[in-house]
């Protein structure tokens, strides 16, 4: 992660942990750190409301704001698709961005812009809206460019759905479910150990190992190696 990345998500988090959340600034300013950190020209971003279309909700410049009007109005453009498909959309090229848009794509490259992503904001099976990135210039490393904004945007959604207010019984239930979870973690690399005559670090690598082969979460994943170590016994 470059110095730039690291300074704005080291923001976010600063803000998410204050007294008071304004969403707005909070969105605002990392949509400029986004351009920033991705060494691009402009940014827009789109939410879902209750309307049936998405809404801007903050552009880094005018000209976006107006492509993303433009989008809405049109009903096509890389952050509609993104919105749409809950998938990342990008176009490396004026010849790219004018095939796959139309007049949408005209008026992108018109406008300056010789590279364009669109990010979703996923939560679940939800998508919240997406995070429309533009470049004069097209990135030399894409892939790192869109591994980059897929997280800038997932960095939105948190804000988005940040809760405003937690009581102390929520603080103390989530704080104990947690450590409840790393209990779990505990016993099951205590089992990986002595069934498989290894140390505790190999275990809980094996253990993380088999977590993210099995797609479960590293707590499941230990509950699970726990029950099938009981059912050994038995």
């Amino acid at each position: 992660m470059s110095t730039t990345s690291a300074r704005a998500f080291a923001k976010v988090a600063s803000a998410l942990v204050s007294n008071e959340v304004d969403v707005v600034t909070v969105l605002a300013d990392l949509m400029a750190d986004s351009c920033e950190t991705l060494d691009a020209s402009a940014a827009g971003l789109l939410m879902n409301s209750q309307t049936p279309e998405p809404e801007i909700l903050s552009a880094t410049t005018h000209s976006v704001h107006e492509l993303e009007l433009y989008q809405l109005q049109s009903g096509e453009g890389p952050c509609v698709d993104a919105v749409r498909t809950m998938a990342r959309v990008s176009a490396w090229s004026h010849a790219e961005i004018e095939h796959r848009w139309g007049e949408v794509g005209v008026a992108i490259t018109r406008a300056g812009y010789s590279a364009v992503s669109a990010y979703p904001l996923r939560w679940r099976s939800t998508c919240l809206g997406a995070l429309n990135v533009f470049w004069a210039r097209v990135p030399e490393v894409q892939a790192e460019a869109d591994a980059l904004g897929q997280s800038l945007a997932d960095i939105a959604t948190i804000v988005v759905l940040h809760p405003e207010h937690l009581s102390t019984e929520d603080i103390t239930r989530r704080t104990r479910d947690a450590l409840n979870g790393r209990t779990v973690i505990e016993h099951a690399k205590g089992v990986l150990a002595y069934l498989n005559s290894v140390p505790p670090d190999m275990a809980y690598a094996q253990l993380r190992a088999r977590a993210s082969n099995e797609g479960r979460s590293l707590t499941a994943t230990a509950a699970l190696v726990v029950a099938e170590a009981s059912r050994r016994r038995l």
